[in-house]
């Protein structure tokens, strides 16, 4: 799949040095290719994605790029949708500035492209703004009066907001969120331990992850191991877990890493679970 999106910079000439309307263009090149990547491997991390530059017209200086890949037909739009959402974007100096800004562009592209399981988008919030960043350095480069825009052919023009500035540098605005969380939750058993104090394997049923973690409740373990307790994988346990939930800077979503299970309740057995899981699909599509 191939499209294209132009960048128009509409300069004022005898400004001095002639490198400095080419810098300025460059960056703005460089920062709206670098978005565009972001915002395809937020779509699917596996597409492969390129920009590469298919002419440069005169008058205004116009750098015509060609996107290839899959979903370019809505990633040529990128720049004009980053286009309108920094219209009143003149300083960033916080992280839900950020936030706001990328989840308006996943909406963009949630309703531009139907995209393949599992249909959704998680664009990198710190490469989104280390991009708007580019650019708003680029546009430290033009004088008064000059204006930079994109468009699309037949496609409406949108002109970069060149006031926008960022008060910290993006890595800055970001700040990684770590908590001990204790919950209680349904753990589905996937691989038991029948001997000693080793990992055992368990989906939570609550957020749907996968993870490995001791059993700290030695008497359950015990009794569990002395045959007291019967259990087959697919079969569940009730448990309360200690786990570190972290968010790393720019993510969408939460990590899970550190679990432990602190105490075990009682067993569910799997046409248990089944009915459980049932009942709970019901209520929620009513």
């Amino acid at each position: 799949m191939k499209d294209q999106f132009e960048i128009r910079l509409d300069f004022k000439p005898n400004t001095g040095s002639p490198e400095r309307v080419f810098l300025a263009m460059a960056q703005y090149v460089n920062a709206f290719e670098n978005l565009v990547l972001v915002v395809g491997k937020g779509i699917a991390p596996d597409n492969v994605v390129t920009c590469e530059l298919s002419a440069v017209e005169t008058g205004s200086i116009s750098s015509i790029v060609d996107c290839i890949g899959g979903y370019c037909s809505t990633l040529s739009k990128i720049p004009l949708m980053i286009a309108q959402h920094m219209v009143d974007l003149d300083e960033i100096d916080r992280e839900d500035q950020i936030e706001t800004f990328t989840k308006k562009l996943e909406d963009d592209v949630l309703s531009d492209t139907v995209i393949d399981f599992p249909n959704q988008a998680n664009i990198n919030r710190l490469e989104v703004a280390k991009g708007l960043y580019k650019l708003a350095e680029a546009s430290k480069m033009l004088v008064q009066g000059e204006t930079v825009d994109v468009r699309k052919k037949d496609s409406n023009v949108y002109y970069i907001n060149t006031k926008t500035r960022f008060a910290r540098e993006p890595e800055d605005l970001f700040k990684e969120h770590f908590e001990v969380k204790r919950t209680t939750e349904i753990l589905l058993v996937r691989k038991p331990v029948f001997v000693g104090y080793s990992m055992w394997d368990f989906k939570s049923i609550q957020r749907k992850k996968i993870f490995s973690a001791p059993i700290e409740d030695k008497n359950w373990l015990e009794r569990y191991q002395n045959r007291e307790i019967h259990l087959e994988p697919g079969d569940a346990i009730n448990a309360f877990v200690e786990c570190s939930m972290y968010k790393e800077k720019g993510a969408k979503y939460f990590s899970y890493k550190d679990h432990k299970v602190l105490t075990v309740g009682h067993p569910i057995k799997n046409d248990e679970l089944q009915q459980m899981l049932e009942f709970e699909n019901k209520n929620d599509e009513v």
